[in-house]
């Protein structure tokens, strides 16, 4: 039998990164569950409910899903309709393939003003006579009915022979209830369909005497034979595949430990610790960069609250314990644990751990001489002289050497100004040409 929990319920909300507070839709089917519980408290704004292929047999624990519009409960064990008046905002339901006789319980959905589908196929109602009439007439609001539309005219005859449809009906169910009271006292209280219930003790204790081909025979005679459906025979059936399943881990985990020795302790026999690594989590040892200090980083999965992770550190070993498993590290060398830091990124999740170590190596430096005052001068003139050269724009020695200021000098005397006691040039009129014609109307040109 399944439980649905608090953590069942996170894992299937993955759709919704595990938050289950603002869920508005989760799929719970397949998981042999057999009671609905704990989904009205975890989950108030649950929109959509997928319960199918399950083994409930009643309908409850729903009525604070108040804004609930679809519900599945296809192939389950329920059999009777109840526990849903609650549930307003309630558009469509699924119950598919159950056990439903009670077919008057469809008339706790009347207060359901929203419900607009409804689906009953497979089940034992569906083989009244009156049966479709009744469902239309007793939820006038109803659009479709196993899936197929529902006319004006066909609600307007329901509603119209209401009260003879309801009085067959009532007499098919009493006609029900009584053969299937026959058939279970004729079988001393018991379905005759409860397959396995004479044998199960001895299957029991003889299932280990059991050779492999033995073992198969006996299954399948147990397949082959004739059963009807009841709720019975498909809690029986379920029951019987999950002893299969676990039989089969179990074969299994025999034979890998024949070949392979699991190994989940964090100590030897002769009390050594050993390196472990159970969460998989991976990390950074470093111990050479400074021969006094050894940093470890692991990373931790950031969804892991600080408070639930455990870290005991020792002066040969770190151990972190976190969701019930172990990660352990032995050191090369010893540690000081009161001297060691633990630190955790609220970014990444990691978690740093700063350990020095318990010997020190404490390097000492030679203590330089005192330097005469020869050297110091020499040193001196060595700096003054280097200060001195890296005053001309020069960069090469070479070019320095070559350098001739005098042949500079010849070189731009010519260019140079005259010298102030020189003699001035004077300027003298030119002759007047013999052609020159004095003309009185050109004025002078001074």
């Amino acid at each position: 039998m399944v439980v649905i929990t608090e953590e069942l319920i996170r894992k299937r909300a993955e759709h919704n990164e595990g938050l289950i507070f603002s869920l508005e839709e989760i799929s719970l089917h397949q998981s042999d569950i057999e009671k609905i519980e704990n989904i009205d408290k975890l989950c108030r704004d649950l929109k959509i409910l997928y319960l199918q292929s399950n083994l409930i047999d009643k309908i409850e624990n729903v009525s604070r899903l108040k804004q609930l519009e679809y519900l599945n409960l296809a192939l389950n064990n329920v059999q009777k309709i109840e526990n849903l008046e609650k549930c307003e905002c309630l558009k469509k339901l699924d119950l598919t393939v159950n056990f439903i006789a009670d077919l008057t319980s469809i008339e706790s959905l009347k207060n359901n003003e929203f419900l607009e589908e409804l689906y009953l196929t497979g089940n034992p109602c569906t083989k009244y006579e009156n049966y479709r009439p009744f469902v239309v007439g007793s939820l006038p609001r109803l659009r479709r009915l196993d899936g197929t539309e529902v006319t004006n005219t066909e609600r307007l005859d329901a509603l119209q022979n209401l009260k003879q449809i309801r009085m067959s009906i009532l007499e098919e169910q009493k006609e029900h209830f009584e053969k299937e009271k026959k058939k279970r006292e004729g079988r001393g209280g018991r379905w005759y369909t409860d397959i396995g219930a004479e044998t199960a003790h001895i299957s029991s204790s003889t299932d280990v005497e059991l050779t492999e081909k033995e073992r198969k025979e006996r299954d399948k005679e147990y397949w082959e034979q004739p059963t009807e459906y009841t709720p019975e025979t498909r809690k029986e059936i379920h029951r019987k595949i999950e002893a299969d399943r676990l039989a089969a881990e179990e074969q299994r985990k025999g034979v890998r430990s024949n070949k392979v020795e699991k190994r989940e302790t964090v100590l030897e026999r002769n009390g050594k610790r050993l390196n472990l690594n159970q969460p998989k989590w991976p990390f950074k040892y470093d111990d050479s960069n400074d021969p006094n200090l050894i940093s470890l980083s692991v990373s931790i999965p950031k969804y892991l609250c600080t408070q639930n992770i455990n870290v005991d550190l020792q002066t040969n070993f770190v151990k972190i314990e976190a969701e019930g498993r172990t990660f352990q590290l032995v050191f090369s060398t010893d540690i000081s644990p009161d001297s060691s830091t633990c630190q955790r990124s609220q970014a990444t999740g990691e978690l740093s751990l700063k350990m020095p170590t318990l010997h020190q190596n404490l390097s000492i430096k030679p203590k330089s001489q005192p330097k005469s005052f020869r050297e110091e001068n020499s040193q001196l003139l060595k700096h003054q002289k280097a200060q001195n050269n890296n005053n001309f724009l020069e960069f090469d020695d070479k070019a320095k050497r070559d350098l001739d200021y005098s042949k500079i000098i010849e070189k731009n005397k010519e260019k140079l100004s005259r010298p102030l006691d020189s003699p001035k040039k004077t300027i003298s009129e030119k002759p007047v040409s013999k052609d020159f014609i004095d003309n009185d109307d050109v004025p002078p040109l001074i």
